[in-house]
């Protein structure tokens, strides 16, 4: 007489489980696979953005004695054009420690609270005192902290490499013809092969004196692009 209950062999079972076993740890590990690639984009896109919004939105902090100023230029001084960064670095104790962020957006008019910013309208004495900055090879380490890219990950410091400029709508660098140098370019050259995000901001600049390759559009004279590149 025919049985109708099946029979499954204990080898089958034990087989089973195993493959089973098998497939959860690859699909649970496949993550982890892309893991660095993804990690690595993902940061570096966020870092840019942020640094971007930053440089074009913000006019920066300048703090000293608890007192708050966006004048970070000018130590929180009145502008004054005989002034310039060599001047307050030598001149002003802690100055350098004292900006606590870089900004490049011009500050809003006297009547609005000092620490408003007037976004994607640059402030050219900002502009100028970044570059100078950099020019500061004794002084130039500073930087990554103040443009906030100067950060830990899982207490290891995460080293990232820039690149900023200030360029024409015809991707050729604006230029001081005073000094017959560009306004703008500050970081290393752009490795190949590297994983670079770039970020572009249309921007005006306040003072158009003696620059070149920046155009009118609207009210504001001059308008370019800052580009802002990051990797690591």
């Amino acid at each position: 007489m025919r049985s109708t209950h099946a029979q499954v062999s204990i080898d089958f079972m034990i087989a089973i489980t195993i493959l089973s076993f098998g497939i959860v740890l690859i699909i649970t590990q496949i993550p982890m696979l892309f893991a660095p690639f993804h990690t690595i984009s993902t940061d570096i896109h966020a870092v840019t953005y942020r640094t971007s919004m930053i440089l074009a939105e913000d006019a920066g902090i300048y703090c000293e004695n608890e007192s708050i100023t966006s004048a970070w230029e000018t130590a929180g001084e009145p502008e004054n054009r005989s002034r310039n960064f060599s001047f307050y670095r030598d001149k002003i104790p802690n100055y350098l420690s004292n900006v606590r962020r870089i900004g490049l957006a011009r500050n809003a008019p006297v009547w609005s609270s000092s620490e408003d910013a007037i976004p994607n309208n640059l402030s050219r004495r900002k502009i100028e005192a970044l570059q100078d900055w950099w020019n500061d090879d004794a002084n130039r380490s500073m930087l990554w902290e103040k443009l906030g890219l100067l950060v830990s990950y899982n207490g290891k410091p995460v080293n990232y490499s820039f690149n900023i400029s200030l360029k024409g709508f015809n991707n050729l660098l604006i230029l001081n013809n005073s000094t017959g140098k560009p306004l703008l370019q500050i970081g290393y050259p752009i490795p190949r092969g590297a994983t670079v995000e770039r970020i572009e901001r249309i921007v005006a600049i306040d003072d158009c004196e003696n620059l070149s390759n920046c155009k009118g559009i609207g009210d504001n004279e001059c308008c370019g692009v800052l580009e802002i590149c990051i990797w690591r």
